[in-house]
């Protein structure tokens, strides 16, 4: 299969992913939730700024928003391979000349697409800010630029999840579970620091680097959050992507050759 014919197996897979989310209630509903919740956190942040308090950004905007998806990736994703596979429809899909890796990049890029049209709608918020005020620009650009990265990684991480299962709650679970963990696993150092306090200091701060560098929000927070373009934040969110998709192929794969 050519370089274009790929592309374009990859655009038709993605429109019709793309297409499938505005029939459904549940995008709706999630799309409207967040977004009301981060013009709410806009609206409050605006009024601390007029009222004096704190220099106008949109650092605690982008920062809830950041979290929130932990919650919204499961509800964009559950249903992306699971539906497939419960309804059959999955093997119906594999026995036309289509790979595995078209499958599982078109429907991510489907979820990213969408996830992408609503973090534009909310670059209102940063139009308003800058007409009211004097804010950092660059700052502004970094902290949506890794808010869109990080949106990638933890979509990526449900296209994963969804591909292991044929029930959507079950995915959602298994999304939010993996996420809450990687957005927590930092909190781990506390116990290498308990139960290894007697072991050398190297294995300590080794497991310590480790669970630092694989927490999600520790990419994002202390640096792009801030307007420090750093390229191990970036290159870690690629990386999960990657990752993410390459293991989500495989699972196909495996599918596959069951059938």
């Amino acid at each position: 299969m050519g370089f274009l014919q790929s592309l374009q197996t990859l655009w038709a897979i993605m429109k019709r992913e793309f297409a499938v989310y505005f029939v459904s209630p549940i995008f709706y509903l999630m799309g409207g939730a967040y977004l009301a919740l981060g013009g709410l956190f806009f609206v409050l942040s605006l009024a601390q700024f007029n009222t004096g308090f704190g220099d106008p950004n949109l650092q605690a905007t982008l920062a809830t928003m950041a979290f929130l998806m932990l919650f919204i990736a499961p509800l964009l994703t559950m249903r992306l391979m699971a539906e497939e596979v419960r309804q059959g429809t999955l093997e119906l899909l594999l026995t036309r000349p289509v790979r595995d890796w078209h499958v599982i990049v078109g429907k991510f890029l489907a979820a990213w697409a969408l996830m992408t049209l609503l973090l534009l709608i909310t670059t209102i918020y940063a139009f308003i800010l800058v007409w009211r005020g004097n804010p950092d620009q660059r700052v502004i650009m970094s902290g949506y630029l890794g808010l869109w990265l990080l949106s990638g990684g933890m979509i990526a991480v449900g296209v994963l999840m969804s591909s292991v299962t044929q029930y959507q709650l079950v995915a959602g679970v298994l999304t939010l579970g993996t996420l809450l963990a990687l957005w927590l696993s930092n909190v781990g150092t506390s116990l290498v620091d308990a139960f290894a306090s007697g072991t050398a200091g190297t294995f300590r701060t080794v497991a310590t680097d480790v669970l630092n560098n694989l927490t999600i929000r520790e990419h994002y927070y202390p640096t792009l959050l801030r307007g420090i373009l750093n390229a191990t934040d970036i290159a870690y969110f690629v990386f999960l992507i990657a990752l993410s998709l390459f293991l989500a192929t495989r699972v196909l794969e495996t599918r596959r050759w069951r059938s």
